[in-house]
């Protein structure tokens, strides 16, 4: 399942309200003024879950933030 995806500039990005956003994670693009990606998952969970993964590394700037943040619970 494709999961919808939505890019923008970084001012684009502060003002921008996404569909669902308990559900969607943003990163963003490696550069300067580098553009903000959203993603739509298809449920809260598989993205809690995808950002957990994230975070038993180093950090990135490019990793996944939730719109929504997460619950001390949520994700494992």
């Amino acid at each position: 399942m494709a999961m919808p995806t939505r890019r923008m500039s970084f001012a684009a990005s502060l003002e921008y309200v996404p569909p669902h956003p308990d559900r969607t994670a943003k990163r963003s693009l490696p550069g300067i003024g580098g553009d903000t990606v959203f993603k739509q998952w298809p449920a809260r969970r598989s993205m809690a879950r995808t950002i957990r993964m994230q975070q038993q590394r180093e950090s990135r700037p490019d990793d996944w933030r939730p719109c929504v943040p997460l619950k001390e619970t949520e994700g494992y």
